[in-house]
């Protein structure tokens, strides 16, 4: 609860400068000096400013169309609002350099270039979010079973179903897999969004999902905000077997599911793999939500980790800042070591249902030997 609080916190500080930044942009821009617009300025941007944060607690504790409503628009908005801040900031920079060089010059011209600009892309991300793509990634692996060759495994993760995404996106995501005639599923975490939904009603679509050799989840952060108890036992009804910290073994393959807080404890980590006995002869796959502690993954023997969470940041340039975070393992194929870290950008979305720069994705891993 203490670090979501200090997330609100600093969250809402952050989307104030931001919103300062962009309201002062427009004042100067369009040169507005008359104290009516000056206050109904003020007083627009201070509801955009709190409307997020408000957003959150409201779609957390209800579950009605006018929250979920209130949600989107809010969400949309905090999209527009983050690349209207860049274009409110590369103006101030020309207006700061012209002061200097050339006094007196006006700029309206710009500002409105760059003001149309950060709301073409803004267009383009929700455009592009709704785009669900199918990555295709060969792993191979040493000591691979005979009948794991030319195996085909699908990782979804980070569907977000919640006010955003609802039963039409698990019916979607679930036709998209079943095209691909999956021999095993993997659901990595943040199915849920962790907001007030019917549980049961929002993933029954899922019940669809058809592989011979099983669908496995692993729990979210965002499944443990609260109470992951119903979520969990929703997931189960429809036949998802969830792994919670315990290894099954599929045809000789070591499959390895932990559960999200426990695998962001270090020592609850490490106690998590040591008690699974963990065999290094055998090829093995962790599923973990959060592309971290790959030291401990590899020293337990793993011989691939899959993750997700990251999003890759969803709209660009933050994919840069992920990307310094997990160390160059916040998406795509990479080795630690003598282990394989496979990440992917996730289903949905968090906050803005926008991407630019990263993809909407689920992702097929054919196994090979190496």
């Amino acid at each position: 609860m203490l670090a979501i609080s200090l997330f609100l916190i600093i969250g809402t500080l952050i989307i104030g400068l931001i919103h300062a930044v962009i309201y002062k942009a427009v004042v100067v821009a369009f040169a507005v000096s008359s104290s009516v617009w000056l206050l109904a300025l003020r007083i627009v941007f201070a509801i955009l400013t709190v409307s997020f944060v408000l957003a959150l607690f409201l779609v957390r504790s209800f579950d009605t169309a006018v929250v979920q409503m209130f949600y989107k628009a809010a969400a949309v908005w905090m999209g527009f609002a983050v690349y209207l801040f860049f274009a409110a900031c590369l103006y101030g920079l020309a207006v700061g350099i012209l002061a200097i060089v050339r006094p007196g010059t006006n700029l309206m011209w710009l500002a409105v270039v760059l003001f149309a600009v950060a709301i073409g892309t803004g267009i383009y991300g929700l455009i592009h979010a709704a785009d669900l793509k199918t990555k295709e990634v060969t792993v191979s692996l040493s000591n691979l079973p005979t009948a794991w060759q030319g195996r085909r495994a699908v990782w979804v993760s980070d569907m977000h179903l919640g006010a955003i995404y609802g039963a039409d996106f698990s019916r979607e995501v679930t036709d998209a897999v079943n095209a691909l005639h999956p021999d095993i599923v993997w659901i990595g975490g943040d199915l849920y969004d962790g907001v007030k939904v019917d549980d049961d009603a929002i993933i029954a679509p899922l019940a669809g999902l058809k592989a011979p050799l099983g669908i496995y989840f692993v729990t979210g952060n965002h499944e443990e905000f609260g109470d992951s108890g119903p979520f969990i036992t929703a997931i189960k009804k429809i036949g998802i077997r969830v792994l919670n910290n315990e290894s099954v073994g599929i045809n000789g393959l070591q499959l390895v599911g932990v559960d999200d807080r426990d695998s962001t404890d270090q020592v609850k980590f490490a106690a998590i793999l040591s008690g699974l006995n963990i065999d290094k002869s055998r090829p093995s796959i962790l599923l973990k939500h959060q592309p971290s502690q790959l030291d401990m993954a590899e020293k337990a023997g793993i011989s691939l980790q899959i993750s997700g969470h990251t999003h890759r940041a969803q709209i660009w340039p933050f994919s840069l800042i992920t990307h310094w975070i997990f160390h160059g393992y916040d998406y795509g194929l990479n080795e630690w070591g003598t282990m394989k870290v496979l990440s992917s950008s996730g289903a949905g979305t968090w906050g803005p249902p926008m991407r630019v720069g990263t993809d909407a994705e689920i992702v097929v891993i054919t196994f090979d030997l190496r």
